[in-house]
């Protein structure tokens, strides 16, 4: 601090006014540790220019003619504040500090001549009583505040000192709120200062702050005058005051109450859906709206989408977070947060429940009998029922055993088999989609037993078959008995001898040229039976 920017102040010693004549007093001009050095000092009385060019200007013996407003200068300073000096011949005198601030422990003197008892006496401030001095000629009053300026005065008994007015000056200022810039949009740098201005004889006085909102505390007691918030936010605003304090407690002010407003750069997103019903397969689109300050419709905004709590996009320049095909674990609780780059505002919506409507359930295999026999036609069908809102919509289907594909994708919901095999058994299931395959769905396994022949009918069967070959042969048994007993029928009855007699057969080879007789005569029929 340069010399010519700081105000030197005046001090008494000892600190009495107003003094008697013939006594002595020492005033000194008092400048900041920093301004000191070779200085040239200059002292005026009521504003002439008196002897005297030193830091202390001494006065002994003082004359009533001494009586004035003293003020010194250091240097190139400013002068000082004037302090007022009386020299007085009365007999009795009240005497007190030149210069009482708030905060002081004030102290009053009731001074006489060498030799003139003033033991017990009597203080009055504005001609009440206020006590007298256990002992001596001094009282104590305490610390003090501004009320306590008035006309004092003292008495000994039929003696009273002429009265003097005290006046207890303010120590500093009350404080003033002053906030910083004067526009404040969310985000902002916010700067609150308490201020407030030294005395000058007191300009060295520590001074404590403190800030309130609403009034709690934001800001304990220090040596800062200033409370900032790095990025202000909407609930930043409230009713401001601020409170000032020596370091001891003994003077505290408060500052007004100051409301400071700060505007919001962006509301409260709010969840939109490009279609209030969206059904699986449909294109979603969720938009995050909101709508920036017109004082800041420059500013870069950044969204993020999130589902049921879970981030499903992170944060980026878009506004919008797109499903190309909506599935039913699309559905949930949706909400939407947008920030300024530096993520200094940062807001989220409410949630929005979306629901994503079922455009057709899970297919259910369905088979045409009870139970499948080997060569039964068996028909499999791949149920499902579309959506009411989507009855149009095409759907194709797809059939497999044990997982593999039997009948490829078609419009047919229906898989036919014209004769059941055995190996046509196995697990079943059937897959419906949309033509584009957005939506696919399978069904659960149904297993599907072939059964084989029915053994009853095969025993049928057979007897059948035996009774055909049965048949047969009888028929071929009766021919050949039939061609064998013609000649004998037709030969002259033979009466049977005494001895059996053997049919005799001739027979001739090829060789010897030997001819089969074309008739074999039998004696008994049961020769005929024997040979076939």
């Amino acid at each position: 601090m340069s010399v010519a920017a700081f105000r030197p102040v005046i001090s008494f010693s000892p600190n009495w006014t107003p003094i008697f004549t013939g006594e002595s007093v020492t005033l000194s001009c008092n400048v900041a540790p920093t301004a000191q050095g070779n200085l040239g000092y200059s002292w005026y009385r009521d504003g002439q220019r008196i002897p005297g060019d030193q830091q202390s200007l001494v006065i002994q013996p003082a004359k009533v003619t001494d009586s004035g407003d003293y003020q010194c200068q250091a240097g190139a300073s400013e002068r000082s504040d004037s302090i007022r000096l009386d020299v007085n011949s009365n007999w009795l005198i009240l005497q007190a500090p030149p210069a009482v601030y708030e905060g002081d422990s004030l102290s009053l003197r009731c001074h006489s001549w060498s030799g003139y008892d003033t033991r017990k006496p009597v203080f009055y401030k504005d001609n009440k009583a206020i006590g007298s001095p256990v002992s001596g000629s001094e009282l104590q009053i305490g610390r003090v505040g501004v009320t306590a300026s008035g006309t004092y005065r003292c008495e000994k008994k039929k003696s009273s000192s002429d009265g003097k007015y005290i006046l207890v000056s303010a120590l500093f200022s009350y404080p003033l709120i002053k906030v910083s810039p004067y526009s404040l949009i969310e985000g902002d740098h916010m700067t609150i200062t308490c201020d407030t201005e030294l005395s000058p004889r007191r300009e060295t006085t520590e001074l404590q702050f403190a800030f309130y909102r609403n009034g709690h505390i934001v800001q304990g007691f220090s040596l800062s005058n200033q409370y900032g918030v790095p990025s202000a936010q909407l609930e930043d605003s409230g009713n401001y005051t601020c409170e000032v304090q020596t370091p001891t407690g003994s003077v505290r002010k408060r500052s007004r109450e100051a409301h400071i407003h700060i505007q919001e750069i962006v509301s409260y997103p709010q969840i939109k859906v490009s279609s209030d019903q969206v059904t699986e397969g449909d294109h979603m689109t969720i938009t995050c709206d909101t709508e920036l300050s017109s004082h800041r419709e420059t500013t870069e905004l950044q969204f993020a989408f999130y589902r049921n709590g879970h981030n499903v996009q992170g944060f980026s320049l878009s506004n919008q977070y797109g499903v190309p095909s909506a599935q039913l674990e699309d559905s949930g609780n949706y909400t939407c947060e947008v920030q300024t780059p530096t993520g200094s505002v940062r807001k989220k919506s409410r949630e929005a429940h979306i629901h994503i409507q079922e455009l057709f359930p899970y297919p259910q295999i369905q088979v045409s009998l009870h139970q499948v026999t080997e060569g039964d036609n068996m028909t499999i069908t791949c149920d499902t029922e579309l959506h009411p809102h989507r009855e149009t919509t095409e759907l194709q289907f797809a059939f497999y055993r044990n997982g593999y594909n039997v009948q490829g994708f078609s419009l047919s919901n229906q898989y036919g088999v014209p004769s059941a095999q055995l190996e046509d058994s196995g697990n079943y299931t059937c897959e419906v989609q949309t033509p584009t395959g957005s939506v696919r769905k399978r069904s659960n396994m149904a297993h599907i037993h072939i059964q084989g022949g029915n053994p009853s009918s095969l025993v049928a069967a057979l007897t059948g078959i035996l009774a055909v070959l049965l048949f047969v042969i009888t028929v071929i048994i009766t021919f050949k008995f039939r061609h064998k007993l013609a000649p004998l029928l037709m030969c002259p009855p033979h009466h049977p001898k005494t001895e059996r007699s053997f049919p005799k057969t001739h027979f001739r080879t090829v060789n010897d040229e030997e001819t089969h007789n074309p008739a074999t005569l039998y004696e008994d029929i049961s020769d005929l039976v024997k040979e076939m």
